[in-house]
């Protein structure tokens, strides 16, 4: 016999008949102990065989079950991978490696590594008619299982070794199959609203079902309407068992009430600083009111009363009551409340002419007074404050740009302009206006440069118009335009015998410069000439990162070349 046969493991399966609807089980099997190496097997039969099998997480591992040795032809599993398991189901061909099945019977529910420990946990059917698999008989009997797994840490099959192996015999206990629960628990009688389905009813329990009759008959979707005074009748589901028992409950539906159609109370009143009492009548249906007071009213009620404290500032607001009950709240109805307060009015008056108050005309200025009661009833004050005043002279002093609009007229001079008006009393009024016009300017320059130009801050490098907007010293607006000529000084790097890129420049400002055989003096010169950096580079510059953006020229020997610092 070749050393690299393996010796397997076997798990028992059985195979029982449709009817034999009973589950026995092994239990959790010791294999092997040792450590690291520890190796368990369960077996449980019910309407199909689960088979539970740990071992060492880093090496191949194999069960067969009803065997004493490596037989021909015994059915076997087998651990071959650290990853997919796509040979599991193997069977042996005298003692050497096992051979996959080409019908894979088993279904790998989990495949798991904790702690070293890897646990495998799959499922066949009980008759999977295949020659290869073992068939077990209607009653389960004591079977040998042998197992074998690798003796170093590797997944290739080869030879076991004597410490390796083993032969466990073991029996199956029978389980004696579940009880169903009992029927959930709630109330008989629930109350719910119009509208309501069968997924607002109330039971305690596990997987709810509901149904209209007290047994048999089949679940209501969740989205049943309820009916009122109906009797619905609900059960639990509990590890696969649905209660036989079930709990009866009769619905009462109820109604959103209708709307209160009026409010009882004063509505317009003066400021007292009292209680103002307010009432609506009982709606049917109704288990309380929901009040929503003005800003600046105190007070609150869930009945149909309210009583409400009014500040002084309170002038106007709508006062509006809703009914409810548990299925939601009616439509508000709606008041406007109106707060009077009792009036001190202070009359400031000036006029040219006799003025009337009250009923009487006064001539002079001076301070009258007056008692009396609003149209809503509250107290009424009123001091008039009377002064009669002559013409007037008015002096202004002003300043524009360009031009003054004057009584309908534009004045487009500096110069003193008088004009007789009326106040808004009626009296006589002279104006004397003091008025200095500044002029609007427009300048217009042509000028010629080379290669570029800068106008405050602004760098130009083609021809065209450029408009500039100032202020002038006395705050007028004013415009310079350019007619710009920008002619070519042939200094250009179209005519250098030197290349330099990146142009324009950024980020890191490092400027590579193509055709510099020696170190070689350089500058960078601003546009009006002023030299900003220099130095000596074989081909390479770094630009002081602190110089602002714009147009520079980068001279070298007698060349200068255009450069962009973004």
């Amino acid at each position: 016999m070749k050393k690299y046969i393996l010796l397997f493991s076997l798990f028992l399966l059985f195979i029982l008949p449709k009817s034999f609807a009973q589950t026995y089980t092994t239990g959790v099997v010791n294999l092997s102990s040792t450590a690291g190496l520890s190796m368990t097997a369960k077996i449980d039969v019910g309407t199909q065989i689960t088979l539970t099998l740990t071992g060492p997480a880093g090496r191949w591992f194999a069960l067969g079950f009803n065997a004493n040795s490596m037989t021909n032809g015994t059915d076997v599993v087998a651990v071959h991978s650290a990853t997919t398991l796509n040979a599991f189901d193997c069977k042996l061909s005298g003692f050497s490696a096992p051979v996959a099945d080409l019908q894979q019977d088993w279904t790998i529910t989990s495949d798991a590594v904790n702690a070293g420990t890897r646990t495998i946990i799959a499922t066949r059917p009980l008759n999977t008619g295949d020659v290869n698999d073992y068939l077990f008989p209607a009653v389960p009997n004591p079977i040998s299982l042998i197992w074998a797994r690798s003796s170093a840490a590797t997944f290739s099959y080869g030879y076991h070794g004597g410490s390796n192996r083993g032969v466990v015999p073991v029996s199956f206990t029978f389980v004696p199959p579940p009880s169903p629960p009992a029927a959930p628990t709630g109330a008989a009688n629930q109350t719910l609203c119009s509208g309501a389905t069968i997924n607002q009813l109330s039971a305690i329990g596990a997987s709810i079902q509901w149904y209209t009759t007290p047994s048999g008959g089949n679940p209501l979707a969740s989205n049943t309407v309820l009916v009122n005074g109906t009797t619905y009748y609900a059960t639990q589901t509990v590890n696969g068992l649905e209660s036989t028992n079930r709990l009866a409950v009769t619905v009462t539906l109820n109604t959103i009430p209708l709307a209160p159609t009026t409010i009882g109370g004063s509505l317009d009143f003066c400021f007292s600083g009292g209680a103002h009492l307010f009432s609506t009548p009982s709606i049917t249906g109704a288990s309380s009111y929901v009040w929503t007071t003005p800003l600046g009213a105190t007070g609150s009620s869930t009945g149909t009363n309210i009583s409400l404290i009014f500040s002084q500032s309170f002038s106007s607001g709508t006062l509006s009551v809703q009914a409810q009950n548990n299925c939601g709240q009616s439509p508000s109805f709606n008041v406007v409340i109106n707060q009077y307060l009792n009036s001190n009015t202070t009359l400031d008056i000036t006029t040219c002419n006799p003025y009337s108050f009250n009923g009487q005309i006064y001539a002079q200025s001076g301070t009258y007074s007056y008692a009396g009661q609003t149209i809503h009833g509250c107290d009424s004050v009123v001091v008039l404050n009377l002064s009669i005043s002559p013409s007037i002279t008015t002096t202004i002093d002003e300043d524009a740009c360009g031009s003054y609009p004057w009584n309908g007229q534009s004045l487009m001079s500096s110069g003193v302009y008088i004009d007789s008006l009326q106040t808004v009393d009626g009296c006589d009024s002279v104006v004397v206006l003091n008025l200095n016009v500044y002029p609007i300017e427009a300048i217009l320059i042509d000028s010629t440069v080379l290669d570029a130009f800068s106008w405050n801050g602004t760098d130009y490098t083609t021809s065209g118009t450029y408009t500039q907007f100032f202020t002038s010293v006395n705050g007028c607006d004013s415009t310079v335009t350019i007619n710009l000529t920008i002619e070519d000084s042939e200094l250009l790097e179209a005519r250098s015998s030197y290349s330099i890129y990146p142009n324009p420049l950024s980020t890191d400002r490092v400027l590579t410069i193509e055709g510099i055989q020696d170190e070689t003096k350089y500058s960078l010169l601003r546009m009006d000439g002023k030299r900003v950096q220099d130095g000596h580079t074989q081909g390479e510059i770094k630009i002081n990162s602190l110089l602002p953006s714009g147009i520079y020229y980068l001279q070298i020997d007698q060349t200068k070349i255009k450069l962009i610092l973004d």
